[in-house]
């Protein structure tokens, strides 16, 4: 389970969660696991589909377009189109870019320090985190949570 914090350094009660079932990742707008998840998201090689519902049945609603080590948003199911946002991978760094071509200077970053990913909101990683995730394996793993959680709704 993956566990998300409104603070650098996950302490407290983690506000959102992530698990894994049914070959399918659910996200719970709990730190439990518990109810009803509220998104869940299918991983593919190429990409992620994401619906708005814990069944991932229906039509999904986003997709992220895996491009090498880098990631591609749309706001749509089928990856059709633009992508409106970007995200760089450079090792344990991720930076994020609010167009679709990672183009300029990026808006936000997250980095992966031991098991635990760190929100910062500057394209640099400096100052102190805003949000953070515990239980991280690879900093790739935790990319679209972390943009449901923390991005999505920002510009």
């Amino acid at each position: 389970m993956i566990c998300a914090y409104h603070n650098g350094n996950c302490n407290g009660f983690p506000f959102a969660s992530m698990q894994e079932r049914h070959g399918y990742l659910e996200i719970y707008d709990n730190g439990n696991c518990g109810g009803i998840p509220e998104r869940s998201m299918r991983k593919t090689s190429r990409g992620c589909q994401v619906y708005p519902n814990g069944n991932c049945g229906g039509i999904p609603v986003e997709y992220f377009r895996y491009t090498g080590h880098n990631i591609e948003f749309y706001p749509n199911g089928n990856g059709n189109g633009f992508p409106t946002w970007f995200f760089e991978v450079r090792g344990q760094t991720v930076y994020i870019y609010d167009n679709g071509n990672g183009n300029g200077i990026p808006k936000w970053s997250i980095r992966q320090r031991g098991r635990i990913a760190e929100f910062y909101p500057n394209g640099n990683c400096n100052g102190i985190p805003e949000q953070s995730v515990s239980g991280v394996e690879d900093i790739r793993d935790v990319i679209e949570f972390m943009f449901q959680l923390f991005i999505r709704n920002r510009k």
